[in-house]
């Protein structure tokens, strides 16, 4: 019998040391998307193990089951991050952001359709298979016209204005090809489909906004503030856009006026909320980065738990 003592208590020990690598105790995420975003975060910000498995279990938490791509996800995981990781790891986790200098109120890119037409996905699944087959035509057919402008510009024969002129009016010509080939039911149908597209990005914008004010606890004057810049942004940013379109500025001056509009929006966003409020912004923002990364399918991910700190002036 003494001779099974030893073998049996050092297997005991063996099973139950913290490091021993006969146990798998980590935290499985049930979709790969959300694997593939927690490894790189374990990667570039040199997570120990229990850190590693500290992300995964709030990456659980809060996105099991398809939930990661509700409203104010990645707000509710900043949220909670902001507690757990070290300021060595909240360091790395910025370094991206620092290194490209992103503004930390930037407003998340729109895809929109490509410059040589509009939005066609909608309009194909209005089309009968007859008129596919016409659609797919007229499309052949101005893709290599547009080929054919852009190959002038490239070898000289020319100019970028003029051909300028010619794309758009090639644009023109193709939009009303397309639109004589849809019935009039269809065209509403359409209609209905962009209105119905429209309510649903608003819905979940309004959504991920919510889950933002509870997660920062942003008060009521706060978020006032925080309208108000934003919408004085949009609004000084229209009148530039208004003003290159109808010739009035270059692209250069546009530019920089953009570039002038933004960093004021962030000087006076940054004003608006204290450091806790901003350090889970800043978290925020570097998630969504790379969130972006992987994304899968036709899946949009935006990034809401308790309030932190909330009151304006309280930084310090």
């Amino acid at each position: 019998m003494k001779r099974l003592i030893l073998p049996i208590s050092t297997l005991l020990l063996m099973t139950i040391g913290c490091d021993n690598p006969m146990i798998d105790d980590r935290v499985e995420l049930d979709n790969s998307e959300l694997q593939d975003f927690s490894s790189e975060l374990s990667s570039d910000l040199g997570l120990s193990k229990t850190s590693a498995n500290a992300v995964n279990s709030i990456l659980n938490k809060h996105g099991r089951g398809g939930k990661h791509r509700a409203p104010g996800f990645l707000w509710k995981v900043a949220d909670e991050l902001a507690d757990k990781l070290s300021g060595e790891e909240k360091a790395r986790l910025f370094e991206k952001m620092e290194e490209k200098e992103i503004p930390l109120f930037s407003n998340s890119k729109r895809k929109k359709g490509g410059k040589n037409h509009k939005n066609f996905n909608g309009v194909v699944k209005v089309l009968t298979d007859d008129q596919k087959v016409t659609f797919k035509a007229i499309i052949v057919a101005y893709k290599e016209k547009f080929k054919a402008v852009h190959e002038q510009v490239k070898d000289g024969t020319l100019t970028k204005e003029d051909a300028k002129t010619e794309l758009d009016a090639l644009r023109e010509a193709m939009n009303a090809e397309v639109d004589a080939l849809l019935t009039d039911d269809q065209k509403a149908q359409l209609e209905q489909n962009k209105a119905d597209h429209e309510a649903k990005r608003q819905a979940y914008k309004d959504s991920s906004k919510a889950v933002m004010i509870a997660v920062l606890g942003i008060t009521s004057d706060q978020l006032s503030e925080f309208d108000t810049a934003n919408q004085e942004a949009k609004d000084a940013a229209k009148a530039l856009f208004e003003k290159a379109k109808n010739g009035d500025i270059d692209k250069d001056t546009l530019r920089e006026g953009l570039k002038t509009i933004f960093v004021t929006k962030n000087e006076k966003m940054s004003n608006i909320f204290d450091d806790n409020q901003l350090e889970i912004i800043k978290i925020h923002k570097a998630l969504e980065m790379r969130m972006k990364k992987h994304k899968s399918g036709k899946g949009k991910m935006r990034g809401g738990k308790k309030g932190r700190g909330g009151k304006k002036g309280s930084k310090g």
